[in-house]
């Protein structure tokens, strides 16, 4: 059976790289003449920068372990 934290890890992994891969945004705004700019709000970017610190951390901890 596979752990749950392990497979939580690797979800979080994945989603992770997914969001800075595919360059994914929360927020957009009108530019006017139809153009529009998006971006990360400070929020979505804190959880982002703390969750690559956790995966960073727990898979630091993975391989001291083995």
């Amino acid at each position: 059976m596979t752990d749950p934290a392990i497979v939580l890890f690797e979800a979080a992994k994945a989603l992770i790289d997914y969001i800075d891969k595919e360059y994914v945004f929360d927020k957009s705004a009108d530019m006017g003449c139809g153009g529009f700019d998006t971006y990360q709000s400070d929020a979505f970017h804190d959880l982002i920068v703390a969750t690559q610190n956790a995966v960073a951390q727990f898979e630091a901890t993975r391989q001291d372990a083995q």
